[in-house]
């Protein structure tokens, strides 16, 4: 087990920071085009490769460079112009939201860990407390022992928890 004095994390989110959080993901949810899809297109519709994003700036750059092509008379070059551009931007998005995800991972799981370890360390010195008779500890262990019922009793190191 480790050391349950040391804290890496001992602070919560503010309310006010809290209350931003969810007002710029609301901003950022509200500012995406309308493309929510079924299960059935997500499955059915063709994710695009780095490969294939390279033909289609290709594609676009001869379209450009070419306008007499009889393609252009068939398929429109903004379209193709805008769809590029969204894909990179919504790209760049990803990216910015994967790193977040990562770090709100991290302090959970370390927020978690510290939780669990100080909680269980603080569990079994109320063990020891009932064991000897110190006045109240008996009460607070048996309504607390449960949790461990299925371990024979005693926390399990390294136990997984649920996210």
């Amino acid at each position: 087990m480790s050391n349950t004095n040391q804290n890496l994390l001992n602070q919560v989110i503010a309310a006010l920071a809290l209350t931003e959080i969810s007002e710029s993901l609301s901003t950022v949810e509200s500012a995406l085009p309308d493309a929510t899809l079924t299960d059935e297109q997500r499955r059915s519709l063709n994710a695009i490769s780095v490969d294939n994003k390279v033909f289609a700036e290709e594609m676009l750059d001869e379209m450009n460079t070419n306008p007499n092509a009889a393609v252009n008379a068939t398929y429109n070059l903004e379209f193709l112009a805008n769809d590029i551009q969204l894909f990179e931007q919504v790209e760049s998005i990803i990216s910015r939201l994967m790193d977040i995800l990562q770090r709100l991972d991290d302090v959970k799981r370390l927020a978690g860990h510290e939780a669990y370890g100080m909680a269980t360390a603080a569990y079994g010195m109320l063990e020891v407390m009932a064991r000897t008779g110190v006045p109240g500890a008996q009460a607070s262990y048996d309504r607390l022992k449960v949790r461990f019922a299925k371990s024979g009793g005693k926390p399990v190191d390294g136990e997984e928890t649920t996210s």
